[in-house]
């Protein structure tokens, strides 16, 4: 067993850096589909946003008007990372999303930032969240921050099916540009990226 331990530090010495990403390489966990999203397209949804006209949080994206952005701006993914302020994985994904937003752009990919879950409503209000993300610099100009208070989406995706149960994050939903599902992630793991522009 020592003898063991002696060649893997060894190897690990002379491989350097590389040995590190052989050994600690994390995947992203890719989850099977529910049965809501074995479908040509997603269910009709809607979502509460920002309006930039008035800086009131007051209009509604639904599928139809997202559908006639991603037309108009030739998007070849969508992607619905649905998250919460207490949730530390969603916001690595962010963190990941927002340090790449150039590349995502440069490959046809719409963020939409989903906020859900949040537990409590009155510190968490919608602006405070639009506010927190620009903060940390997670938001970015082409990207839509929307709103799921009620958890609607996930349930209708099937992704949340208890509404006493806490909802299930990280959740990252990607679909093609007729907003047909692709991949179902879960935990985003060191090939993140590239799975949200594959």
């Amino acid at each position: 067993m020592l003898k063991n331990l002696k060649i893997c530090f060894f190897c690990a010495l002379a491989l350097g850096p590389l040995s590190t990403l052989v050994v600690f390489a994390k995947p992203t966990e890719i989850l099977d589909f529910t049965k809501e999203l074995k479908t040509e397209e997603l269910p009709w949804f809607a979502f509460d946003a920002k309006d930039k006209e008035n800086g009131n949080y007051d209009k509604v994206i639904n599928s139809d008007k997202l559908k006639e952005l991603i037309k108009q701006k030739n998007y070849r993914r969508v992607v619905f990372a649905f998250f919460a302020t207490w949730c530390a994985p969603c916001l690595e994904g962010l963190k990941k999303m927002s340090d790449n937003s150039e590349q995502l752009k440069k490959n046809g990919v719409l963020v939409l930032l989903v906020s859900v879950a949040e537990k409590d409503m009155e510190t968490y209000s919608r602006k405070k969240i639009d506010e927190w993300l620009k903060q940390k610099k997670y938001l970015k100009d082409e990207w839509q921050l929307v709103f799921d208070p009620f958890n609607n989406s996930l349930e209708d995706f099937g992704l949340h099916k208890d509404r006493k149960a806490d909802v299930p994050l990280p959740k990252t939903l990607v679909t093609d540009g007729n907003l047909r599902p692709v991949t179902l992630i879960g935990a985003e793991g060191d090939d993140f990226l590239q799975i949200l522009m594959k």
